[in-house]
């Protein structure tokens, strides 16, 4: 018959998990301080020594071989406050805290303890949502989906909003971006994470992946029709480039992108150079997975630097997108402002099939 009393944890083992945690709750987000009453300041213990394996077979995690074997190991201990021992060995929520999200959890922290750091790596992602009115009608996405796409992430309390719905000039719509970035962006530190929820028209989001520039990490996330949801997935469908065969330098260029559908070249009007950034099959349901952003993000870049040895640094590049949200991002802040050459931005015309000039997304510096 299996003993229901939990095995003692040696007083050594204790110590050396506070050490390790910086007497520190260990769960991702939370970092309280265990030794310190918030309210009083006056010395307490709050600290509870959660299981990652239940000591027991039947407990949340537990297994029949490891159970007993790791009961006293360190490596399978986190240092935890009462609430957040109490959220991972619910019942209702063991799926969700698994033993290799709570182990990484706990190689985070302590990691960072390690380093002597201020665990900004730990801190939340703070939210960028950029909206504006698709068919006429305004886009939206709850606190709830946002949490469920960062997990195991959390939103930061503050989130900066770049609201476009009521504006459809596209120089004003600029400079309301150029505005909030400024505001936000200014004397951030460098290390700070960043998550975006896009919910606009083509150059929207292109133009504030543009704003917030190459040096800044930020994370997009796309919003899937059949699940409604904003969580990655995973696919390893992957990108194709073309381009022209060699026929001297032009002074323009075309750059199609083909992702979520393909740009109809019988309403380009003009016949410059084609190069051709081509997902493997073209279409809404193409991007699933955050590999597929990152790998657009290097095609992208060696397709930029191409056309620039091709053609020299005065060629002016025409670029037509049919592209998902993430890849709009992309295509902004994939922009080397000191090297690229002209790119002016072209989108589908809202009285015609042709593709019409919407903005210049980049002007060559030199």
């Amino acid at each position: 018959m299996e003993k229901n009393k939990r095995p003692p944890i040696p007083d050594k083992v204790k110590k050396h998990l506070w050490l390790r945690s910086g007497g520190r709750c260990e769960f991702r987000g939370c970092n309280r301080l265990l030794y310190i009453d918030d309210v009083t300041q006056d010395p307490i213990n709050e600290s509870n020594i959660a299981h990652i394996i239940s000591w027991t077979p039947t407990g949340p995690r537990g297994d029949v071989l490891l159970s007993g074997q790791k009961a006293t190991d360190i490596d399978n201990l986190m240092l935890v406050c009462p609430d957040h021992n109490h959220l991972i060995d619910d019942r209702g929520q063991v799926e969700k805290y698994t033993v290799s999200v709570l182990e990484e959890m706990k190689r985070e922290h302590e990691e960072g303890i390690k380093r002597a750091t201020d665990l900004n790596r730990q801190l939340p992602k703070t939210i960028i949502e950029l909206k504006s009115l698709i068919h006429g009608q305004r886009p939206s996405v709850t606190l709830k989906e946002e949490a469920d796409a960062l997990f195991p992430y959390y939103p930061n309390s503050e989130k900066i909003v770049i609201d476009l719905c009521d504006i459809d000039n596209i120089n004003l719509a600029k400079a309301t971006i150029n505005q909030k970035i400024k505001k936000y962006f200014t004397d951030r530190e460098s290390d700070a994470q960043y998550a975006a929820f896009i919910m606009a028209l083509i150059p929207y989001g292109c133009y504030l992946g543009y704003a917030i520039g190459n040096k800044t990490p930020v994370q997009t996330f796309q919003r899937f029709r059949d699940t409604e949801d904003w969580r990655w997935r995973e696919s390893e469908k992957d990108y194709s480039v073309i381009a022209p065969n060699s026929t001297g330098k032009s002074k323009n260029v075309n750059l199609l992108i083909n992702v979520s559908g393909k740009i109809d070249t019988r309403y380009v009007s003009n016949d410059f150079p084609v190069y051709t950034i081509h997902a493997e099959e073209p279409g809404f349901d193409f991007l699933q997975s955050w590999d597929q952003v990152t790998s657009f993000r290097k095609h992208y870049r060696k397709m930029l630097d191409r056309i620039r040895n091709d053609h020299g640094e005065e060629v002016v590049i025409h670029l037509f997108p049919a592209t998902p949200n993430p890849i709009n991002f992309e295509i902004g802040k994939g922009i080397m402002k000191n090297i690229d050459p002209t790119i002016i931005l072209y989108d589908k015309s809202s009285k015609s099939m042709n593709y019409d000039e919407v903005m210049t997304l980049h002007e060559r510096v030199r």
